[in-house]
């Protein structure tokens, strides 16, 4: 707007296509979309190299095609093929793109990036967008016939470049809506569907929250064991630790407090007993169990009562000591097994555990 009024804006399609793959590549953001990328440029197994491979906070890979100076049938035909390689993408193959362009590993900035670790369950879905100013009528129909009709996860973002002197202007529409692409369902299956490894060995335990007063952890903690009740959902995870079995116990709005060694089978933990002064005790007879947990206990009623399992301490901490970090793992699951190395080895190195199988 000038004194005169309305100004036009030049516009220009060719110098901004040329530019794009820099300006998605230092902010990702640009396309709508919250990713982090993983490589620029990457080389995949059947020839050709992927402008832009990324991930977003769910795990799923994304391949960015960028039209730029290419027929819009060569990008609209490519960018499946390049999501047929990236649909056997593994955890440890993404990570080794990025290391080969980036500093740190993987994990440590996705956590960074995204304040959560890496789920477990890693390249569940892939999704397939075409950055371009423009594309044809037709290679708009295909991509929307794919999209809507056979559930293709691909979409076009357009990108429109305007200059007002020394400024410059990017103004974005998608081909198909954001909203109506993330109605359809997520697809599992083929060679995609990837669960993170794990050592077989560590578990995650949650032992209440500091809201609650963590009554549960103090209790577990005087008298060595891990317990859950108030109902089946919460307690019957815990059969899942066996003698032998690693636990990393955590409190809800505080932290890691603690890391042990299962030491034996789950049991009612009105029956649970423990040597104290070389005799052995009733835990719910002792005075750091809350009177709410032994009424509990006490109960035979499968919705009410506590069940524990015994472990042996290997190092332990109060709740205002506990261990935590941007990106650590955590979840309302009672009992899951820990499979983010990350969190493992900042717990461990925290509370001077010696991994023995590191």
């Amino acid at each position: 707007m000038s004194d005169e009024g309305p100004v036009p804006l030049s516009f220009g399609s060719l110098d901004l296509e040329h530019r794009l793959e820099d300006m998605v590549v230092a902010d990702p953001s640009l396309t709508g979309m919250d990713l982090m990328v993983v490589g620029r440029q990457v080389r995949t197994a059947f020839g050709g190299n992927i402008d832009v491979v990324a991930v977003d906070v769910d795990g799923h890979v994304h391949v960015l095609e960028l039209k730029r100076g290419r027929t819009p049938r060569d990008v609209v035909a490519q960018a499946p093929d390049y999501g047929s390689w990236a649909q056997g993408l593994t955890l440890d193959a993404v990570s080794a793109i990025y290391a080969e362009q980036h500093d740190g590993s993987f994990d440590e900035n996705f956590a960074d990036r995204f304040g959560a670790p890496v789920p477990d369950l890693f390249n569940s879905d892939q999704q397939l967008t075409i950055v371009a100013s423009e594309l044809d009528p037709a290679s708009d129909r295909i991509v929307a016939y794919l999209a809507e009709q056979y559930s293709v996860p691909i979409n076009a973002v357009f990108f429109r470049h305007f200059v007002d002197g020394t400024s410059e202007y990017l103004a974005r529409t998608w081909l198909i809506p954001p909203e109506e692409a993330e109605t359809r369902p997520i697809r599992y299956g083929g060679t995609a569907t990837k669960v993170r490894p794990w050592n077989g060995r560590d578990f995650y335990v949650v032992l209440g929250n500091v809201e609650q007063g963590a009554h549960r952890w103090e209790a577990g903690r005087a008298y060595d064991f891990v317990g859950a009740g108030g109902g089946t959902w919460y307690w019957k995870p815990l059969r899942n630790l066996t003698p032998g079995k690693r636990v990393f116990a955590y409190v809800g709005g505080a932290g890691y407090v603690g890391i042990g060694e299962v030491t034996g089978a789950m049991v009612p933990l009105r029956e649970l007993r423990v040597e104290r002064n070389g005799s052995p005790v009733n835990v719910i007879d002792q005075p750091e169990v809350p009177a709410i947990m032994r009424e509990r206990a006490l109960s035979h009623d499968e919705d009410v009562t506590e069940f524990a399992v015994p472990v042996r301490w290997l190092a332990q901490r109060h709740v205002g000591d506990a261990v935590s970090d941007r990106g650590i793992f955590a979840s309302q699951v009672t009992v899951c097994k820990l499979r983010d190395e990350r969190t493992i080895e900042l717990v461990t190195v925290a509370l001077g555990v010696e991994d023995l199988e590191a």
